[in-house]
């Protein structure tokens, strides 16, 4: 971004089913309920003893040292709602919690990218960060949760079990590049301020004119590789018209007479602001818009040139435009 442990395992436990009677057990201070009053009209029913057990009725195991029993509540599943009111508006270091659909997508070699949470079962990234891991999916892990990537043990993690890549996606050209992961067991939603789901626009949307917010762990500059940076980061960019972002790229000393090849109208732009950008292995990181508090998946990093150039622009998939496809594959995914 421009400018394994045993509690993991502990976490991803949902100790029953229902938000406000069952719990999984978390780190201090993530708890939704214990935090922002979240859970109205929910109780939480039990007994901390001093010797640090829980107990319910009917009687469960207790959570281990170091965490606490956390309720959920009764609108866990409902996407673009952030659990934290403390964001900052200024560009820079985010706040545990701000993005709590961002993913931490690792492969075989470590960290790779971003996604974004659509529901408990499905991830949304960028083709380009997972098409070499089609034959062996269980090689990508997906963290849910994460704010320093130094410290993934309060995170949720998963594994993939399958995953559809636009039919039309062109690793050259980075064209359609948009892809739908599975997870092999749900993530735990409406117990944790940082974990969460972003809604996905409608087919209609468009974001021209908006001011956004791309959020991320990827480089602080083009040349200088400190990807995954600690802790997340934000950065408010301008979305332009296709127009706008086509002129620029076709300067000669940009993309030139290749600027047809690699842009196209299923891509979206935004930023060509002075060190405001997305940049080097962000791709896959959500730009949200909030419309009615509720924050919409407008874009997926996918390219640009160098980072955080005056009049030079980042380019997203333009989420909007693939919508029908997202839905056919979440459900090709979920039924088969």
């Amino acid at each position: 971004m421009f400018l394994l442990t045993v509690l993991g395992a502990i976490i991803s436990t949902v100790h029953a089913q229902t938000p406000g009677v069952n719990f999984i057990c978390v780190p201090p201070g993530t708890c939704i309920t214990n935090n922002t009053g979240g859970g109205s009209g929910v109780i939480d029913p039990r007994i901390v003893t001093p010797g640090g057990s829980v107990t319910t009725f009917p009687p469960v195991t207790s959570c281990p040292p170091g965490t606490v029993a956390c309720y959920g509540i009764v609108d866990g599943n409902a996407c673009g709602r952030r659990y934290v009111t403390n964001v900052p508006i200024a560009d820079g270091q985010s706040v545990n919690g701000a993005y709590p659909w961002q993913v931490f997508i690792r492969n075989q070699t470590g960290y790779t990218g971003s996604g974004v949470l659509l529901d408990a079962n499905h991830v949304l990234t960028a083709a380009h960060k997972v098409n070499l891991n089609q034959g062996t999916p269980g090689n990508l892990e997906v963290y849910v949760g994460v704010y320093n990537p130094t410290d993934l043990t309060s995170a949720q993690r998963r594994t993939v079990t399958a995953m559809r890549i636009h039919p039309s996606f062109s690793a050259t050209t980075l064209r359609n590049d948009i892809a739908v992961l599975r997870l092999n067991t749900p993530i735990s939603l409406g117990y944790q301020i940082n974990v969460g789901t972003a809604c996905l626009p409608s087919a209609s949307a468009s974001y021209v004119g908006r001011r956004c917010t791309v959020s991320g762990w990827g480089q602080t500059a083009f040349n200088v590789a400190d990807a995954p940076t600690s802790p997340q980061r934000q950065v408010t960019v301008p979305i332009v018209s296709y127009a706008t972002c086509r002129a620029s790229m076709a300067q000669s000393n940009v993309l030139g007479s290749n600027v047809d090849i690699y842009l196209d109208t299923n891509e979206l732009c935004a930023g060509g602001e002075a060190n405001r950008d997305a940049c080097t292995q962000d791709g896959g990181a959500p730009l949200v818009c909030e419309d009615n508090g509720r924050f919409n998946i407008a874009g997926l990093v996918i390219w640009g040139k160098n980072c955080g150039q005056p009049n030079i622009y980042g380019v997203y998939v333009d989420v909007a435009k693939y919508r029908s496809w997202v839905d056919s594959a979440v459900n090709e995914l979920t039924f088969g």
